[in-house]
């Protein structure tokens, strides 16, 4: 810094403004030696490189991929049978017709086996 305080005590916006050759004042603007516009994701540049050009992802790849669960919770068992949630819970208690998994205090129920018992029946 350039700027030196005269006198502690008294500060004036002089001496708090940053002095212009300092780093953190410069502006650096970047220049782009050629344009790039993107048609069905392929790039096409004005200029030739050595680089392969950047490719923009696909819609598939953005989206997160979101799989099926394979279990259902004892409210979807209600739902699906049209019966209050304390029979659902009591019907995943007693059952031996499908498996029923049993995870600290939650209860799920396969969905293979849910919907192979609920198809016979």
């Amino acid at each position: 810094m350039t700027n030196v305080r005269k006198n502690s005590a008294k500060l004036t916006r002089e001496d708090l403004k940053i002095a212009p050759e300092s780093p953190t004042m410069k502006r650096q603007e970047l220049a782009v030696p050629c344009e790039f516009s993107v048609r069905n994701s392929m790039v096409i540049s004005d200029e030739t490189s050595d680089q392969t050009p950047a490719v923009e992802p696909s819609d598939q790849t953005r989206k997160t991929v979101r799989h099926a669960p394979l279990v259902y919770r004892v409210e979807e068992i209600a739902q699906l049978l049209a019966i209050s949630n304390r029979a659902a819970y009591n019907l995943c208690n007693t059952t031996k017709d499908f498996k029923v998994i049993r995870l600290g205090t939650s209860i799920r129920v396969s969905k293979q086996s849910f919907d192979d018992w609920f198809a016979a029946v």
